[in-house]
């Protein structure tokens, strides 16, 4: 068996909004670096003439204490010397170094652009730490230390990480050419008459901006409007699940008084597919309008209706939508009152939206005041939430903005990119299908053999059995693979691949090692990370104005599979929303905007867990192939052990005729949920290495989704690295077939060292690659006590050690109670002081190596700038048979 892999005419580029040269501008200068180098040098030697009577003078020599450093024998005296006098020039040279690094980023933070970024990010943090640490003069004390540090953890975040957000994340497009269809031509043509096009990178693009009104406003706005009693009478109720069989509503609140309940049966009865309104059921039923609207909120409560306001869970101008309904009611004094506020707000919002881009935060500040005092005006709830959190959907509104970059990959570099990737998917493959089995086999070892369930039955069970999915980095059911045995593991799943039938779908975040543009093709790959989606349309074809619409690889690959995919609807995430281009099954709460796609109800969908037939896993909906392909150790619950009977475990779902479908999950928290992934698609997963024999290290690895992540990578993988240090560079040929042979890769050495090592660095994992395609970036993990000493000069040190040990100069680190990872510079006084903090608590902390690195980033602005950035590709492997 064979699959043909193809990658999507359309990609988005992800890259950071800032030039990663402000970043890098922020190291020491030379002569503190220097000066650390020559104290580590000093420390070796004195370590080594110690021996083990080191541990006397450990805590000083990791302190940089020279005054508290123990007396020595005489043979150490030399030793003893000069590490005191290399620690006190250390020392001083640090405290102008750290110093120097406040000035410094006190130049980043005064552009308009990065002040205007952190008023964005978090308003609190722009008016309690970036004015006062611009303003304030004197040395840091603990408080303006903290702000510093704060700071430049958006710094590193603007520069360095490939988020979309705003003008500090915009929105990039590329194209990939395909022989023959380009109108832009290269210098030649192929030999079989065919066009080669060239690589091309637009640079000139114009700079824009959409504000939106976030979903949760919009939906605080709808409430309010609907608790207005003056406006209750006329506005229409409809079904929350239009298309619901009739009969008797669902189960009330216990105690509800029974003229209520009557009341709410006559009314579920009478909203039909147009709805009802009170002054309407009032007529039709006779009850008394007190008691129906009563009644008609306990159905709201319920979820059982829905009240036609605003556009439903993917309505994207909310304020337009509810302006149209209210002009739709007879007129009154409380209809101009709700119109006169939606105007307001209109107003505010495109004030913002055609603010100039390059105006400051001054200007911008005023606008959010002004639009935050009217939503609060109009809704009586405070325009922010979550405390301010980065990341949150915590304000009223949202932006999204337009990059001055556009890609065209040429014909040469996307035949490269075809034939590299083939064998890094087919490993991907093999690994989700092992992945797919192990959380087939953990549900049926929690539920048993459950005969037919509804998909709410199913869920409701899975719940109490299964902990709620979230943002994790690992899936905990999913094998890993021992890097010692890398070249032998990526070989078994290879060669397990051939035996895996059937289509495939991924999105790859491709980060692409070059110097420019011109250097893409041919140049060295790095996968970081591959995640089983479709690049469907939805909020990351925000600013997408392309000849076609965004997603359409993605319809046309769903429509081949005529209905036997169906997608499952979580509704809208703050911002993010993805509209399956096909069948949905609704998994939130119904809406009478339903009506326009008629999604299914969970209750349409069964799902059965039982044995599979006899014989090998199969690969249908549910998943298969065969766990034991790989060096693998499973999680725990991936041994299959409730099968009982020997054979494997099935997971199977129907649609409402009994027709076999599997599921397409958009978030990829319900990617790793095992009940769901259970039911999905058959999944493409990247592989984790680890030390040992397969166990996790850290129950985790630093690429996860959201993504994340850059060269760094912030979805998922942001982790980002540089070429040079401890890694096991490819050295296997290119396979000139990579879809019909197990991949070729390097055989790593790992090396590891005791907690007490003094380079701070607890294990290592060399970097994996396939066919010289990095699949994991090497990764290190590191002790955290040491990240945290209290002295912010041993802290730097500290840094320094690792970079010793490591090679790196930047690495991405993440703790376990950490959402995203961030960028440490192991040269910057700054990020001495943002590790420590990062490591606080955390027990270990893993760092992955930036890769493509610093010298490595080809994406580069009019002025030369570097920006760091990956593209993410769909990439769909079709079954060739014959």
């Amino acid at each position: 068996m064979s699959r043909e892999w193809t990658i999507g005419g359309d990609f988005v580029v992800r890259h950071a909004g800032m030039p990663f040269d402000w970043l890098e501008a922020l190291g020491a200068p030379d002569g503190p670096l220097a000066a650390a180098r020559e104290l580590l040098d000093a420390e070796d030697a004195l370590r080594a003439a110690a021996g083990t009577g080191f541990g006397r003078l450990a805590r000083a020599v990791e302190g940089c204490e020279p005054e508290r450093l123990p007396s020595v024998p005489a043979a150490l005296r030399t030793a003893a010397d000069r590490w005191r006098g290399a620690a006190h020039r250390y020392r001083d040279l640090y405290e102008s170094a750290d110093a120097d690094a406040t000035k410094e980023l006190r130049v980043v933070l005064e552009r308009p652009r990065v002040a205007e970024a952190v008023l964005l990010s978090n308003p609190d943090a722009y008016r309690n730490m970036l004015r006062p640490l611009l303003t304030a003069d004197g040395p840091l004390n603990s408080r303006r230390r903290r702000a510093r540090r704060q700071l430049y953890t958006y710094v590193q975040r603007f520069c360095a990480k490939n988020e979309t957000v705003s003008f500090f994340g915009p929105m990039a497009y590329g194209t990939l050419a395909e022989t023959g269809t380009e109108a832009d031509t290269g210098p030649g043509t192929g030999t079989d008459g065919s066009v080669d096009v060239t690589t091309s990178l637009r640079t000139d693009l114009p700079r824009r901006r959409k504000v939106f009104l976030s979903h949760w406003a919009g939906r605080a706005l709808a409430r309010a409007v609907a608790r207005d009693g003056a406006l209750l009478p006329d506005l229409v109720f409809h079904r929350a699940r239009p298309g619901a069989p009739d009969g008797v509503p669902p189960e009330l609140p216990e105690g509800t008084a029974p003229e209520l309940t009557r009341a709410a049966g006559a009314a579920y009865g009478r909203l039909g597919t147009d709805g009802a309104t009170l002054r309407g059921l009032v007529r039709a039923t006779g009850l008394p309008a007190r008691d129906l609207a009563r009644g008609l909120r306990l159905l709201l409560s319920a979820g059982a209706a829905d009240v036609r306001l605003g556009g439903g869970p993917y309505d994207l101008e909310p304020l337009r939508t509810l302006r149209g309904q209210l002009t739709e009611l007879p007129p009154s004094g409380a209809r101009e009152v709700w119109l006169e506020r939606i105007d307001g707000l209109e107003a505010c919002r495109a004030e913002l939206e055609a603010g100039p881009l390059d105006g400051g935060p001054g200007p911008r500040a005023e606008r959010i005041a002004a639009l935050e005092a009217a939503f609060t005006a109009a809704t009586g709830e405070s325009a922010r939430r979550a405390a301010g959190a980065t990341y949150a959907d915590r304000a009223v509104f949202y932006e999204e903005g337009a990059s001055p970059f556009a890609l065209r990959v040429g014909t040469a570099a996307a035949r490269h990119w075809h034939e590299r990737l083939r064998a890094v998917l087919e490993v991907c493959v093999a690994h989700g299908a092992a992945t797919q089995r192990a959380a087939t086999d953990a549900v049926r070892a929690a539920l048993g053999d459950t005969g037919p369930l509804s998909l709410t039955a199913y869920a409701a069970r899975a719940a109490e059995a299964f902990p709620a999915p979230g943002s994790a980095f690992a899936v905990p059911y999913a094998p890993t693979y021992p890097v010692a045995d890398a070249a032998a593991g990526l070989a078994r799943l290879g060669a397990a691949a051939q035996r895996v039938t059937g289509d495939r779908y991924a999105l790859v975040d491709l980060c692409v090692k070059a110097s420019g543009p011109a250097e893409l093709e041919g140049a060295a790959l790095v996968v970081a990370r591959v995640h089983h989606h479709l690049l469907v349309p939805g909020w990351l074809g925000t600013m997408h104005s392309g000849p076609r619409p965004f997603g359409a690889d993605a319809e046309r690959w769903v429509a081949e599979q005529d209905g036997g995919l169906v997608g499952f609807d979580f509704g809208r995430r703050n911002k993010g929303y993805y509209r399956f281009p096909g069948r949905e099954v609704a998994l939130r709460p119904g809406s009478w905007a339903d009506a326009e796609r008629a999604p299914w109800r969970p209750e349409d969908v069964t799902v059965t867990v039982g044995p599979g037939t006899d014989g090998p896993a199969s690969d249908g909906p549910a998943g298969g192939g065969p766990a034991s392909d790989g060096p693998a150790r499973s999680g725990p619950a991936s041994d299959g052990r409730a099968a009982g009977d020997g054979r494997p475990a099935e997971v199977r779902m129907s649609g409402p005729a009994g027709e076999p479908v599997s599921a397409y999950l958009p978030l990829n928290d319900f990617v790793k949920y095992a009940p769901f992934a259970a039911l999905s698609h058959p999944q493409v997963a990247h592989p984790a290495f680890v030390p040992g024999d397969g166990e996790p290290a850290d129950g985790g690895t630093v690429s996860e989704e959201a993504g994340s992540r850059s060269t760094a990578s912030e979805s998922a993988p942001p982790g980002e690295a540089a070429s040079q240090g401890a890694t096991a560079e490819s050295t296997a040929p290119e396979s000139a077939t990579p879809g019909a042979t197990a991949p070729e890769a390097t055989a790593p050495e790992i090396t590891t060292s005791g907690i007490t090592a003094p380079e701070g660095v607890i294990s290592e994992v060399p970097e994996v690659t396939v066919d010289g395609v990095v699949l994991q970036r090497a990764r290190w993990t590191l002790d955290t006590g040491r990240l945290g000493l209290p002295a912010p000069h041993a802290r730097f040190l500290e840094l320094r050690r690792i970079a010793r040990r490591t090679g790196q100069r930047f690495l991405f680190c993440r703790s376990p109670r950490e959402r995203k990872p961030y960028l440490v510079d192991l040269a910057s006084p700054l990020a001495a002081d943002l590790v420590a903090h990062v490591a606080r608590d955390a027990g270990r902390l893993t760092a992955e190596a930036m890769s493509p690195g610093p010298d490595e980033l080809w994406l580069r602005d009019a002025e030369g700038r570097r920006y760091t950035c990956e593209l993410r590709m769909q990439a769909v492997g079709r079954e060739v048979t014959g």
